[in-house]
């Protein structure tokens, strides 16, 4: 069975929200090639998976960066992807959310669509929205020669999408969208990461999407179509609800927990709350179709990828104001900063190419491909979700 092959795949994008991508693909079309080059065009050199069969991987050859590990969920590929951050070289590739079929050490399962990944320590957790678990794997122990890694599966309720570990480690909330047919059950599912199990179910009245913790670990924020959800972490229960926020998506915090930054996807732009108060305090335009969003360790910039626009907004939080707008072909969808704050490496939906971006001179110093070599190798990838970590990957540099 080809590792594309997936009853739920028919219908990710009906639960996911419509995104023009027409556009995007003929861009790609013309340009992915050359964004593969990116960093002062100088020659690629390839790289190739070990293990899975995958296609080479270019890197540009000028990428350099901090010691670490990116690991990036491939929706598309039922798979992730492991990347040395020191270099932007792609390291391997592994299934997950899909065990091995008994008594057949060759055979799997390829059931799985990982669209969420969180990592806390070594520890990465994936969101199987084809299979309803969560996957529980231990960075340190993969093997780029070995494809299926040992993994812990939890059921959860339907359709998982999205999941995020709480600063002490201690807990793992994961969104439930549920099936189409039935929104009675859209929940959040509570996991201990010391037994791996489910201790908690809050109901909600409309599909969760994207969760974040406040620093302290005393809140968690969620959106929803109905607005952001407000949750005191210690009783479970809903402190605030905001609405008005015109169909949110990704959600960020301060640093320092005084603000919190939403994706507000029908009106273009970025709401501002007050998290003492629980209002919006500004908006912000950006991009259009604006979905994920990060804030810099500082707490004076504000990253968002627009999907629709090609582009990555840049928002100074003093000013509130978009400050530049990175160019990027293929769908920006998902963003991430690496720990040392030096790079943001996002990735394109609709090209599968992973760009790395300085963030004191707003350059691209490396892209990765990570369909292969060719513009449209990465089609039907779909990266959903990146986490980076200062902690290298084993066969990394």
């Amino acid at each position: 069975m080809s590792l594309r092959d997936s009853s739920f795949w028919s219908s990710f994008w009906t639960g996911r929200r419509a995104l023009v991508v027409g556009s995007a693909a003929v861009i790609l079309a013309a340009g992915a090639s050359a964004a593969v080059l990116a960093g002062g065009g100088h020659a690629a050199h390839q790289h190739r998976t070990a293990g899975s069969g995958r296609p080479a991987h270019l890197a540009s050859s000028t990428c350099t960066g901090p010691a670490g590990a990116a690991y990036i969920a491939t929706a598309g590929y039922q798979a992730f992807d492991a990347v040395d951050t020191s270099n932007c070289s792609f390291v391997a590739n592994y299934n997950v959310g899909d065990p091995q079929v008994p008594g057949d050490s060759g055979d799997y399962n390829y059931v799985s669509s990982d669209q969420g990944v969180a990592i806390h320590g070594s520890t990465l957790y994936f969101a199987d929205t084809g299979s309803n678990t969560v996957s529980v794997i231990d960075a340190g122990t993969l093997n780029p020669k070995d494809y299926n890694p040992a993994e812990t599966d939890i059921h959860v309720g339907f359709n998982p999408t999205d999941l995020a570990v709480s600063p002490d480690g201690s807990q793992l909330w994961v969104t439930d969208t549920g099936p189409q047919t039935d929104s009675l059950l859209a929940d959040i599912k509570v996991i201990s990461t010391a037994s791996n199990t489910v201790t908690a179910t809050l109901t909600m009245p409309s599909a969760p999407e994207q969760i974040v913790f406040s620093p302290s670990g005393a809140t968690a924020y969620v959106t929803a179509a109905d607005g952001l959800w407000v949750f005191d972490t210690a009783t479970g229960h809903v402190a605030a609800v905001i609405h008005g926020l015109g169909d949110p998506h990704g959600v960020a915090v301060s640093p320092d927990g005084t603000t919190v930054y939403v994706t507000n996807t029908d009106d273009s732009q970025v709401d501002v709350i007050d998290a003492a108060t629980d209002k919006v305090t500004g908006t912000i335009a950006v991009g259009q179709m604006p979905w994920g969003i990060a804030v810099s360790h500082d707490g004076g910039t504000v990253y968002v990828a627009d999907i629709n626009s090609d582009e990555v907004s840049v928002i100074s939080t003093k000013t509130d104001t978009v400050t530049s707008s990175i160019p990027l072909s293929g769908g920006p969808d998902v963003l991430a900063l690496t720990p040392d704050g030096s790079q943001l490496w996002v990735c394109g939906i609709t090209s599968a190419v992973l760009t790395v971006i300085d963030t004191k001179t707003l350059d691209t110093v490396g892209a990765l491909n990570l369909g292969g070599d060719g513009a449209n190798s990465g089609d039907g990838f779909d990266p959903t979700g990146i986490v980076l970590t200062s902690t290298p990957t084993p066969g990394g540099s």
